[in-house]
């Protein structure tokens, strides 16, 4: 008599019907992941209220929650095969979702293209109300032309300056200009933080073409720098600009004709070293061994050799073994991001030179951070300006700024692209603290008040008192007004001219035509669609090759 298998067949499509449910349990993830993201695909980055400090593991987390749950893996698969799916997609999830595997999938985060419109600032020129002792600032708004191309904007700039007097090119015609067709040229940006946090892309490539385009033609070296320590990235996969792919060594290489290089002075904060001429020829930071009891400092600086073989003091300039060292012949071109800061209130040109020190750390100030960030304080980078090399020239990048003051958790010094605003403009000026003082008081105070911020104190340069956080938990180190002032001091009494008295500044004004337009990057970005795409086709391909395999077993 035949044997009835009726029951045994009803039983062995049951798991192939849940392992199906376990796909659809995967798209309904996704889908529910769509929802919450809207039609604002940047939404996905926002940081957890309670959790603002871990801003990149949310993402991890919306992908990781996307997953079917190991209840509905345990009923559906046999547990040795469900413990090595299961094992399959956190991997594969815990990879795509990790900055490295963004970086080597090319998959970049989606920018929300709405905030490509312009925060609507009218820049007011000023005519300082004495003549000795003064301060000029230059600006342009309107900087971004197509595909983020700011070459319009740096060359106004520069143009404006000469006007006024202040020539960027130091040729036969006009000696008193700032570069030299031989001259070495440090770009000190910002490479500590991703996305717009750090010094935008497409601004350190107009200035380099800007420095290549010297009248007599140049034939120096131009170094891109940074110490982020501990923490800088001269190639991060999610960079501030137009092409959100394009990081400070892709613009780097963009110049094979001239001597381009990047340096990370993160490499060199632990090899404490002496200088050229004390017979060591060592990379490192030279330390001096005098403490700074005004603003709690030991100054340093760091040394090191170029792609070329150029030996190169940033306090004490070139080294040649037969001439000693050329001090003129290094220019340092300061490149800041304005940004909101969440302890010291606002990163400008200022407090943006904590990206020259060693970061070494002092026990009896702190066990674990570098004595240099509690000397911000008290001026210790006005003393840091002082006692190593002053810039010759601070490119102030406000095309886009983190205007989020210190009751916001969204606030500086990192700055997802969601958290930043597009105001278009490019400042410079020789005075750091002039810039500092008007960029913050007439392009970032009016910014945050755009933005519907009604308390704005923790980024008023005239307001003394500290500020408290959003959580109200941590409370800043120094207001934003204290530590400028007592910079502007130190600066002051080495012999620089530095203001924070409108009645000392010129302000200029130009504004470019840029016609700013959508970006794009040379890579995937993740979109709402694809994420709706992407983790639900992962898992049904999952699951469709665990039920051909139980097919055929």
């Amino acid at each position: 008599m035949p044997r009835d298998d009726t029951s045994h067949s009803c039983d062995s499509k049951k798991p192939k019907k849940r392992l199906w449910i376990f796909g659809l349990v995967a798209a309904a993830s996704a889908i529910w992941l769509l929802l919450r993201t809207g039609n604002k695909p940047s939404r996905i980055t926002y940081p957890c209220q309670q959790a603002a400090m871990t801003n990149i593991e949310i993402i991890k987390l919306a992908f990781l929650t996307a997953l079917p749950s190991l209840a509905v893996i345990r009923s559906t698969l046999s547990p040795l095969k469900s413990v090595g799916v299961l094992a399959l997609l956190l991997v594969g999830s815990a990879f795509i979702t990790s900055d490295s595997g963004m970086q080597a999938l090319r998959f970049t985060l989606a920018q929300d293209y709405s905030a490509y419109d312009r925060v609507p600032l009218q820049l007011l020129e000023n005519v300082a109300q004495t003549s000795e002792h003064t301060s000029d600032i230059f600006l342009a708004q309107g900087v971004t032309g197509v595909n983020g191309n700011v070459t319009l904007g740096i060359a106004a700039l520069f143009e404006l300056m000469a006007i006024e007097g202040l020539h960027f090119y130091n040729t036969t015609a006009e000696p008193s200009g700032l570069i030299e067709r031989d001259d070495v040229v440090l770009l000190k940006v910002n490479s500590q933080w991703s996305y717009r946090g750090g010094t935008n892309t497409d601004l350190v490539k107009a200035v380099i073409e800007a420095i290549i385009a010297h009248p007599d033609g140049f034939t120096g070296e131009i170094i891109i720098a940074d110490n982020g320590q501990g923490i800088g990235n001269l190639n991060w996969g999610d960079a501030n600009a137009f092409n959100n792919s394009q990081a400070i060594e892709d613009v780097a290489q963009q110049f094979p004709d001239h001597d381009v290089s990047t340096i990370l002075w993160d490499n060199y904060r632990y090899n404490t070293v002496d200088e050229y001429d004390l017979g060591d020829f060592s990379e490192g930071y030279v330390r001096s061994s005098t403490w700074d009891a005004n603003t709690e400092i030991y100054p340093s600086y760091p040394k090191f050799v170029t792609d070329t073989g150029l030996y190169v003091s940033f306090k004490n300039g070139i080294w040649d073994n037969t001439t000693g060292f050329d001090s003129d012949r290094l220019k340092i071109i300061n490149m800041p991001v304005l940004k909101s800061h969440f302890r010291y209130g606002v990163t400008g040109c200022i407090k943006h030179y904590m990206g020259v020190p060693q970061g070494y750390v002092v026990p009896s100030v702190d066990p674990s951070i570098p004595h240099e960030h509690f000397s911000i304080a008290l001026g210790g980078m006005g003393t840091l300006m002082a006692q190593t090399r002053m810039p010759i020239l601070n490119i102030l990048d406000m095309i886009w700024v983190n205007a989020h003051p210190l009751n916001s958790s969204l606030r500086g010094p990192w700055s997802r692209y969601s958290a930043a605003s597009f105001t278009d403009i490019i400042g410079v000026s020789q005075d750091p603290v002039a810039l500092d003082y008007w960029a913050s008081k007439n392009i970032l105070i009016p910014t945050a008040e755009y933005n519907g911020f009604t308390e704005t104190s923790s980024i008023d340069p005239d307001y003394a008192p500290t500020a408290t956080q959003f959580y109200g938990s941590v409370g800043m180190d120094e207001s934003f007004h204290n530590y400028l002032n007592r910079s502007r001091s130190v600066l002051a009494d080495a012999g620089f001219q530095v203001t924070m008295d409108t009645t000392e500044m010129n302000v200029f004004v130009t504004t470019v035509d840029g016609n700013g337009t959508i970006p794009s990057g040379s890579g995937f970005q993740i979109d709402s669609l694809m994420l709706a795409i992407l983790i639900p086709l992962s898992a049904i391909l999952v699951v469709g090759a665990v039920v051909v395999f139980k097919r055929r077993v």
